[in-house]
């Protein structure tokens, strides 16, 4: 009689057993459809609940995306390199620059595939902006210097062949050949305008300028030497041919008792002379 009364008081206790477990997967199955069913009925809510302004003092981030009908259209993020931020489009290449440079603010633009364009930026005299050509060389230079403002042109071989600006005593312009060598030039001296014209290899050989007694014009050969000059004396005009060695051979001008010409030889020796 113990033996079966202890038999069935095992069978019981194993009959709760089953029964607890049974109550224990029931309530996993209905936790886990109760956290389903929440959050199926809350994403409508959170799709719409997106705000339309955040505020903040401060944010602290790397990178920052701009989706448009769920694509990234553009990105800013820190440069990797240089103090400040890069702008690139949806195909991840930069396209601007806004940050620090040496001296001040440095702005930079590029092309669509990603080369140099554009920059604006700061130096010792004041802004400077520089701008290239389609390859990213730069072509074109416009800034300020301790006279003024002044613009620089290269080609596309990256020569100058132009410039303007303000100097001491006005403004000039400076125009060269396609290799870099001077061709043209026109400023300010002291006593007025001048312009002065170079050959091919960049020797002067003919200049007009202001000086103090008036107007004057010179010619020079290839080599630069003067052999030739116009200009105005303190009794009128005055007309001069200048031989190889740098020596007056021929001269008309005006004096105080009036019109005067004379002849030399190669040595300068007088060899003619009217009155």
């Amino acid at each position: 009689m113990e033996g079966q009364h202890f038999l069935k008081s095992r069978s019981s206790l194993e009959d709760i057993h089953q029964q607890i477990a049974s109550l224990r997967r029931e309530n996993r199955f209905l936790k886990f459809g109760l956290v389903f069913c929440l959050v199926i009925a809350t994403l409508p809510y959170l799709a719409r609940s997106q705000p339309e302004t955040i505020r903040a003092k401060r944010l602290v981030t790397e990178k920052v995306e701009f989706v448009k009908y769920g694509e990234t259209v553009l990105s800013i993020n820190v440069h990797p390199t240089y103090n400040g931020l890069a702008i690139s489009g949806k195909d991840g290449k930069p396209l601007v620059f806004l940050g620090e440079g040496r001296l001040g603010g440095l702005v930079g633009v590029n092309s669509k595939d990603g080369k140099f364009a554009a920059k604006m930026g700061v130096d010792e005299y004041g802004g400077a902006v520089l701008v290239s050509n389609k390859d990213g060389k730069g072509v074109a230079l416009m800034g300020a210097d301790e006279y003024g403002g002044y613009v620089v042109v290269d080609n596309k071989d990256g020569k100058d062949v132009a410039s303007m600006g303000a100097d001491e005593n006005g403004g000039a312009v400076l125009v060269n050949n396609k290799d870099g060598k001077f061709a043209a030039t026109m400023g300010v001296s002291e006593c007025g305008g001048c312009v002065v014209v170079g050959n091919k290899d960049g020797e002067n050989i003919a200049a007009m300028v202001a000086y103090e007694m008036g107007g004057s014009i010179y010619v020079c050969d290839n080599d630069g030497k003067p052999t030739a000059c116009i200009d105005n004396g303190p009794f009128g005009g005055r007309v001069g041919v200048i031989g190889g060695k740098n020596t007056p051979v021929a001269a008309m001008g005006n004096t105080q008792w009036g019109g005067m010409m004379f002849l030399t030889d190669k040595k300068g020796n007088l060899k003619w002379r009217a009155p």
